[in-house]
């Protein structure tokens, strides 16, 4: 069973739970006992109107009856929907305003079902971990084993359900610190993970049980007409990661539920963004241009990064210091500077944004001339034209030989031609 099945079970199970302990609550009341569950993590009103969140109430009275209500704040969909889970409308002829019912204590188990529906399927609450409910929204002590890889690490290798935000940040930090020991959090809590020339981060939310995943993956992007394309392309090709733009740059974000919170979940869907997100976003900078995070940080790529070793040169480095000496000859031919870059579209595009953005000096010579340079390069490769192949060696003649082996000598190839 995979990690999302599992997830679907536990939340299930959790609603079950929740019933169950409702249902012994409701049992137990005695008059005047009052319970209000409440889904305090609602969005507010557009408006911004002050509104009572979502929340149904019970009171015990007259020995054995308990009064349900639920709140108002619905619109015509919701309504109808409470009046075909069983609530009585407002304005009856007992003069209630308000959606309501009354049932028999005994008839607990049946209070549960109705609330239980009314919440899930009317306020479209996800889990009961977002209710308030004087406790009984949660479990504390209730813990469900996972089934973990054979041989994984760590505190949190359980699924669990956690009590506030900071209690996740707990579970969060100890399920990363599997795979890094040495585990830090930015100026703003989060956990910054290096993903080539770009970062990751890992954030828990304040007001949700849930964990965050995201990176910005390109800064100032330059072709802003051809941005919302490309994004589109993006969302329809990533089945997991979402792509967005916010301001002046485009993020990559990807929110997981933490109610119940699996540790070995998260390291697998963190392990995934850091492998996939800066390919991304090379791919995307050399579409629409812009700058990758540590570009910003750190200054462009040298050979001093990982995986080259320090002092090596890049290949385009190269290929630029070729085409700025070339400059110094005059005008290079198109044809000519797509060879330099090997006919590779993306880096000549890379140099463009790179002379556009100042990371890449001219050595001297007008910015306007390399970057027509550049340009004419990039529409002769985009147009299409041929990549020069080297002709393969003229087969050698299987003719015999007209002269004897002793015949052949210079005086033989001598055709009366000057020298």
């Amino acid at each position: 069973m995979s990690h999302e099945q599992d997830l679907t079970v536990m939340t299930e199970a959790a609603w079950t739970a929740f019933r169950v302990r409702l249902a012994d609550h409701v049992a137990a009341m005695v008059d005047d006992d009052v319970l209000v569950v409440d889904y305090a993590d609602a969005v507010a009103a557009d408006d911004g109107d002050a509104r009572a969140s979502p929340h149904v109430r019970l009171c015990a009275y007259d020995g054995e009856w308990v009064h349900l209500e639920a709140s108002v704040a619905l619109d015509g969909e919701q309504e109808g929907q409470l009046v075909a889970l069983g609530w009585q409308e407002p304005v009856d002829e007992a003069g209630w305003t308000i959606f309501h019912d009354d049932a028999e204590r005994r008839e607990a188990d049946r209070v549960a079902v109705l609330l239980v529906r009314t919440l899930r399927e009317v306020y479209a609450v996800p889990h009961p971990v977002f209710l308030v409910a004087d406790g009984l929204e949660v479990d504390s002590d209730h813990v469900l084993p996972s089934d973990p890889e054979p041989g994984a690490e760590g505190a949190y290798d359980a699924v669990a359900f956690p009590i506030g935000s900071d209690d996740l940040q707990v579970m969060v930090d100890d399920a990363m610190r599997v795979v890094f020991p040495d585990l830090k959090h930015d100026d703003d809590g989060d956990i910054p993970i290096i993903a080539g020339r770009s970062l990751a981060y890992v954030r828990v939310l304040a007001y949700r049980p849930a964990v965050e995943v995201f990176a910005e993956i390109v800064l100032d992007p330059d072709d802003l007409g051809r941005l919302p394309l490309e994004l589109g392309l993006l969302n329809r090709d990533l089945p997991l990661w979402k792509v967005v733009l916010a301001d002046d740059r485009v993020m990559m974000r990807y929110e997981m539920v933490a109610a119940p919170f699996s540790a070995h979940l998260l390291r697998q869907v963190v392990h995934r963004f850091v492998d996939e997100v800066d390919a991304i976003a090379g791919d995307l900078v050399a579409r629409v241009g812009g700058r990758r995070v540590r570009d910003l940080l750190d200054g462009p790529a040298t050979g001093d990064d990982p995986g080259g070793g320090e002092g090596e040169i890049d290949e385009a480095d190269l290929a630029m210091t070729g085409l700025l000496e070339l400059c110094h000859l005059g005008r290079p031919r198109a044809a000519t500077v797509a060879g330099l870059f090997d006919h590779d579209r993306a880096e000549i595009i890379r140099q463009i944004v790179r002379i556009r953005t100042g990371r890449q000096h001219c050595d001297g010579h007008d910015v306007d001339d390399v970057l027509t340079a550049l340009r004419k390069a990039l529409r002769l490769v985009s147009d299409g034209e041929p990549r020069p192949v080297p002709l393969p060696p003229k087969p050698r003649t299987v003719q015999a030989t007209l002269l004897d082996d002793e015949e052949v000598g210079e005086d033989s190839l001598d055709l009366g031609w000057p020298a």
